[in-house]
């Protein structure tokens, strides 16, 4: 089956072969010296697990000193050197900052053949510090400290070995206020333990699950993601359980996710949650203390498909404060856990887990977790920001590029958008297009904006819902004519004017439309590819209301020359002829606009006159070419009344009445 996983998301990703390895796993014993040897050891793979039968007797010939014994030395061996080595001869150790396990290659090594909570160690865990200098000797003190202090002297282990060895992760909580600064890099951070300086080389996933039909699907909701952040996200908080210290994670993750718009069901009581009644929208994230809440029984082998079956968006995590949420990713139930497998076979996407039994606060943090894959990040830079040590316990299951809002982040490739779309950091689209289809709905959150030299095709009735007037206004591409689009203002809301004004090349900016609907086209000017010439166009618009004083937009630019011809509203080019449009807006005060056409190059008089015939402005009178223009007039200094303007090109004259109200 592994195979075929690999198959299926290497064609999902367009991943490309010189990135894939194949593990010739499993290598079913290993023997070092002679078999009458006691120091002998047989380490045998055992559903997903690196284990050592020898370690399981505990009398006076297998102890502490075999219990350091090989099992890091199989990881080394079988798994850490043909990756590393794969890196080197693919130049991709600098490039690459995911490693993807298929279903099949060990995920935890039992490091001492005991019941006990020490027993297993997550190879995903290791694997992040890959690059680390003196890796091998790194990973056998792991292992050493492990065993040392969990079983000293060869007597059962004290309690106190749950907390070894604590390696603290540089990556943990990295971007708390969500600047997208902090995507993983290869071994960027960086700590020092055990006399060691260790590097988070790579961040660790697996595409595991219950069967293949279930990974294709966690694959194909992974690819699919719902980005629309409308989705919500359960925290079901347990207080006398949990503590004032755990509890406050489940405070601060409801806080962040409200803060920036997410829907949030919080139970801070000490019942039991269940929600399978819930049908007012799809969830995106769970975590609670799951069977550990008061209120569980008898629901111990059963509370994720019993209890939690809720409609999963694609992309949805899953991250629970339990001993063994992955303690087998190949199994359906494990008595007295809600294991990850149960969750991904209900239709959920991914998320977090432990091999072993942990402290709490080893649990990726739902406070961090949560809220940095709400913004933006991958999932799995979330999930590891969310971890607080590594080489323990962790291992994350699922799709590492699945994300569910759009972050900051230079556009690689061309986009296109349908339905509703969060973004909540700055799109770079320079060189790139983005395709924004009929009656799509994008909403702008936090620092959520496009820019950059690239085109944005905007269809029909797209609507964009703005957090800031400073960032609502956008450039379309999708005609010849520029087309302007943008949010109802977030203050003015649906009383609001909007004032279009227009500048070309050091002109002065000249209001050429009001409105109350949320775009403008304007024909009079055709626009250029972006990047051929420099941008020598440029919009803002005022926008205002019956409350006091007015809001300016951002302004959008682009490369233009005043059209030739005319554009009809079918967008298509007629051949110019004489003609004068009537003045907009029209009664005005003090400002309104004149468009006009001209057939051919020569002399052009706009004039605007009293109702007794009397000159009051001379608009225009010079040579000018053939095509479409525009004026404008202020009548800030005249008083109310009816005036008329009239055009005069060769053998064409045309005049209009407007109204001044005051």
């Amino acid at each position: 089956m592994s195979d075929s996983i690999k198959d299926y998301y290497q064609n999902a990703r367009n991943i490309p072969e010189s990135n894939i390895l194949g593990l010739p796993l499993p290598r079913k014993v290993i023997s070092v010296g002679d078999w009458s040897d006691p120091h002998v050891v047989k380490l045998g793979f055992d559903d997903q697990n690196i284990v050592d039968s020898t370690w399981a007797k505990w009398d006076s010939t297998h102890c502490v000193d075999t219990a350091k014994f090989h099992a890091w030395q199989y990881f080394i061996e079988e798994i850490a050197n043909p990756i590393r080595l794969h890196l080197e001869n693919n130049n991709l150790t600098e490039t690459i900052r995911y490693i993807v396990m298929c279903q099949g290659v060990p995920y935890k090594i039992q490091a001492v053949g005991d019941w006990s909570s020490p027993g297993n160690v997550s190879v995903d865990g290791l694997l992040c510090m890959l690059n680390t200098d003196d890796y091998d000797d790194f990973v056998e003190t792991i292992f050493n400290n492990l065993v040392d202090d969990c079983y000293p002297g060869c007597v059962p282990p004290p309690y106190h070995c749950y907390s070894s060895p604590v390696i603290s992760n540089p990556y943990f909580d990295k971007d708390s206020t969500f600047n997208f600064n902090s995507r993983f890099k290869p071994d960027n951070y960086t700590g020092s333990w055990g006399g060691y300086n260790y590097r988070l080389s790579y961040l660790v996933s697996r595409l595991d699950g219950l069967s293949f039909e279930i990974i294709k699907d966690m694959i194909d909701k992974s690819v699919a993601a719902d980005k629309s952040g409308e989705a919500a996200w359960i925290l079901d908080n347990t207080p006398n359980i949990l503590g004032n210290g755990l509890s406050g994670q489940f405070i601060t993750a409801k806080n962040r996710l409200e803060n920036y718009g997410f829907n949030v069901l919080y139970d801070f009581t000490n019942d039991w949650i269940t929600h399978n009644t819930y049908t007012e929208g799809p969830i995106m994230g769970y975590t609670s203390l799951g069977v550990h809440a008061v209120g569980s029984n008898p629901a111990y082998q059963t509370y994720v498909s019993d209890s939690l079956l809720f409609d999963y968006a694609n992309g949805s995590v899953f991250n629970t404060f339990e001993s063994f949420n992955a303690y087998s990713i190949s199994t359906l139930r494990r008595i007295g856990q809600g294991v990850m497998t149960e969750f991904t076979s209900i239709g959920g996407t991914s998320g977090a887990g432990h091999v072993w039994e942990p402290y709490a606060s080893r649990v990726s943090r739902a406070h961090v977790y949560f809220p940095y894959y709400a913004m933006g990040y991958n999932q799995i830079d979330a999930v590891w920001q969310g971890f607080s040590v590594l080489a323990w316990r962790n291992v994350v299951v699922g799709d590492p590029l699945t994300t569910i809002a759009w972050g900051k982040q230079q556009l690689a490739e061309n986009l296109t958008w349908s339905g509703t779309n969060l973004v909540t950091g700055e799109i770079d689209i320079t060189n790139h297009i983005i395709t924004i289809e009929d009656s799509s709905v994008i909403n702008f959150r936090h620092q959520g904006f496009i820019t950059g030299d690239g085109k944005l095709m905007i269809g029909n009735n797209v609507t964009f819902n703005i957090y800031s007037w400073q960032k609502g206004l956008f450039l379309s591409y999708d005609s010849n004519n520029p087309r302007l689009v943008w949010g109802e203002h977030p203050t003015f809301g649906s009383s609001a004017n909007y004032n279009i004004y227009r500048k070309i090349d050091t002109s002065a900016w000249s209001l050429i439309a009001q409105t109350t609907s949320l775009e403008y086209t304007d024909t009079e000017m055709l626009i250029n590819i972006p990047g051929d010439l420099a941008p020598n166009l440029f919009y803002k618009i005022l926008a205002s209301s019956e409350l006091p004083g007015y809001d300016t937009s951002n302004t959008v630019q682009a490369s233009a020359e005043k059209g030739k011809n005319k554009i009809t509203a079918n967008n298509e080019i007629a051949e110019l002829s004489y003609s004068l449009d009537q003045n907009y807006p029209n009664p005005f005060n003090p400002e309104t606009r004149i468009n006009y056409d001209i057939k051919e190059n020569g002399l052009v008089q706009l004039t605007v006159y009293n109702i007794l015939g009397q000159t009051i402005k001379e608009l225009v009178n010079e040579i000018q070419s053939a095509g479409s223009h525009s004026v404008n007039f202020n009548a800030a200094d005249l008083p109310s009344g009816v005036y008329i303007y009239k055009l005069k090109s060769g053998d064409y004259l045309s005049s209009r009445k407007m109204l001044l109200v005051k």
